[in-house]
Parts: C-alpha cells; sequence; structure tokens
C-alpha cells in the first residue's frame, strides 16, 4: 500500500517483510491491545498509513483467524463495535483487498483518522 504510507515508511515495512518479520508468528497476535473487547482487540499499527492517518488503529479479533471462519458470535459483537465505537471513534474503516493483505490469516480492518 505505498500510496497510503510515505516512501520511508513504505521502505522501513519492506525492510521489516523482507528480513523475515512476517513469517514465525503473527503479529498482530502479539500487539499489546489499546482496547479489549469479548471478542476483539484494538492494536496500534506498527507501519502505519502515514501519508493520511493521524491516528492509524487496527481491530482483529482475538482468535486467530481469517474472516471465513468467524464465530457468529464475532461477527454479531464487531457490528455492535462498528455501530456504538468505531463509527464514534474513527472516520474510516479500511479493509486491503486479498490482493493487498499483507496477514490473511488474521482477520483486520484498519481504522483511520485521516490528517487534517
Amino acid at each position: 500500500m505505498a500510496h497510503l504510507r510515505s516512501a520511508a515508511q513504505q521502505a522501513k515495512y519492506d525492510a521489516y517483510k523482507a528480513a523475515g518479520g512476517l513469517e514465525n508468528g503473527c503479529r498482530l497476535c502479539e500487539r499489546k491491545p489499546l482496547k479489549t473487547f469479548k471478542y476483539w482487540r484494538i492494536i496500534g499499527n506498527k507501519f502505519p498509513f502515514d501519508r493520511i492517518a493521524k491516528v492509524h488503529h487496527m481491530i482483529v479479533p482475538k482468535r486467530h483467524v481469517a474472516e471465513p471462519q468467524l464465530r457468529q458470535a464475532e461477527v454479531s459483537e464487531f457490528r455492535r463495535i462498528k455501530e456504538d465505537y468505531l463509527h464514534k471513534k474513527y472516520e474510516f474503516l479500511i479493509e486491503a483487498t486479498h490482493l493487498k493483505k499483507s496477514i490473511p490469516e488474521h482477520f483486520h480492518i484498519h481504522l483511520v483518522i485521516v490528517k487534517e
């Protein structure tokens, strides 16, 4: 997503991936939560979309699962969180398509407040 990150931030991210940073464990599972719900966590993004974002967090299920494996209870809670919390706190929810997902095995949505 080079167009959402600055060239410097993208270079850091590319170097991290080239060094195996996305291998040997899930980086989303390892992140400390900023906010916790029953089935979901909000975490910071180590490589934010700094060209557009003043704030860049992500919401991830606590379980390490891809979107098709989400349980109905997780989906229902996500919908409630989206209406009751995310729409009040963030300006955009961004989901990469299968072409651009860097961690497709752990579902996540980017939560963004844009720069002025």
